[in-house]
């Protein structure tokens, strides 16, 4: 298939959907170079509906593919014990500025208390972005006690009918297998804080489950 010039490599798109987290095995369906139904099998921590939005968002911001959501079918089995444990809140942001340097903390507050995991990064206008993001996950670290346990692969922002948000992309590996997980947030008064919940939004679903 050929989109605006550019071949369409069904193989990447199986291979982006299956690093989605939730997603357990996924099947397409394609005809005459049309991607035509996408099968999906989940297991039961997320709704079908979280799972659809993020492989739209990561075939959007992957391949500049904009899927159908009609096209995919969801079946869910149990597979996991739901316990939660308290959610990961924001509830600040710092900034700090030394020559070419950018320091951001983002303060974070679980089971009662509040951490923050300063990051430093050149002051450009791209890590403008990825610092908030990259600090949240930094401090999500410090609270789980797992250093390098994430990583910020995206910071998009799109607009759509007027209503301006935020998609983080994180990854992690899990027994030798790379997951995506994607998280929003729509941004209000702050860009920065959309940015660093967006980002508590696609690793808080992993922290309820004791990562």
């Amino acid at each position: 298939m050929e989109r605006w010039g550019i071949s369409m490599d069904f193989a990447s798109f199986k291979e982006m959907i299956a690093k989605i987290e939730g997603v357990l095995n996924v099947k397409l369906v394609v005809e005459n170079d049309e991607l035509l139904e996408v099968h999906i099998l989940a297991n039961s921590l997320r709704a079908p509906k979280q799972i659809v939005r993020d492989i739209e968002s990561a075939l959007l911001a992957a391949f500049d593919y904009r899927i159908d959501r009609k096209v995919i079918s969801i079946a869910q089995i149990q597979t996991e014990d739901n316990d939660a444990i308290r959610r990961v809140r924001y509830s600040g942001i710092d900034f700090k500025t030394e020559g070419s340097a950018l320091e951001c903390s983002v303060r974070l507050t679980h089971d009662g208390e509040e951490y923050e995991q300063p990051v430093t990064l050149v002051k450009t206008v791209a890590n403008a972005k990825r610092i908030v993001a990259e600090a949240a996950i930094k401090t999500v670290e410090k609270i789980l006690g797992q250093a390098y346990l994430f990583s910020v692969e995206d910071v998009i922002s799109s607009t759509s009918r007027n209503i301006t948000y935020i998609t983080v992309i994180v990854s992690m590996v899990i027994d030798d297998r790379e997951e995506l997980m994607i998280g929003s947030a729509i941004v209000k008064n702050d860009i920065n804080e959309a940015i660093a919940k967006a980002a508590l939004d696609a690793v808080n679903r992993r922290i309820q489950r004791g990562v």
